[in-house]
């Protein structure tokens, strides 16, 4: 899930990377009060089951949260909804997540990216995408590595990218190409990208 972070836009760091963290989330061995976390909701009386989302820091430490599947192909696509429990302020209170609002998270086992897409009834908050590598996707489990580097899409289709700063010096070139390759799909057509996943999320009842 998201943290708090910095952010400039997108034509410059495009520019920045096509040329070429630690931070204050838990470490190894910390525990984190959201970690396991969970939500259930309830249908036909029952409650509806639930798929662990694990997001593995650079650093090697993780974060779990329960959620509801509401699309699992394993080894291709996901979505997940997750209910937030407390508000969350990202980026100096560039985004703010209300408790009780929705995210619906969609995961792709070939780009290097994942969405949370943020909705307050039916309302979109905004777009939150995570640069990723690797994804798993299995029946119980969607897994990725979180490469610190994040973009915000607004409502209105601008997008910032965030969290730079967060990456460590020594990070692999490799990863590095990775990012670029993120930051070059996800700034390059930020409103399409935005409108097809708010067709998807549509077809789960964003706000229920």
């Amino acid at each position: 899930m998201p943290s708090r972070s910095s952010g400039r836009r997108t034509s410059e760091c495009v520019r920045e990377y096509k040329r070429a963290r630690p931070d204050a989330e838990p470490q190894l061995g910390q525990t984190d009060e959201r970690v396991g976390t969970e939500y259930r909701r309830v249908v036909d009386g029952r409650p509806a089951p639930v798929i662990t989302e694990r997001k593995i820091r650079l650093d090697g430490s993780h974060e779990d949260f329960m959620c509801e599947p509401l699309l699992v192909r394993p080894g291709e696509r996901a979505i997940l909804r997750y209910r937030v429990d407390r508000e969350w302020r990202v980026a100096g209170g560039a985004l703010v997540v209300p408790a009780g609002s929705v995210n619906l998270a969609h995961y792709w086992m070939d780009r290097p990216y994942n969405v949370y897409h943020f909705v307050e009834g039916r309302r979109t908050i905004a777009l939150y995408c995570n640069v990723a590598e690797p994804t798993e996707i299995r029946e119980d489990l969607v897994e990725y590595v979180d490469l610190a580097v994040d973009v915000l899409i607004r409502p209105s289709g601008e997008a910032l990218v965030l969290d730079e700063d967060q990456l460590p010096p020594d990070l692999a070139p490799a990863r590095r190409k990775h990012i670029a390759r993120a930051l070059e799909e996800l700034m390059s057509h930020p409103r399409r990208l935005a409108a097809h996943i708010e067709e998807e999320s549509r077809r789960y009842d964003i706000g229920s």
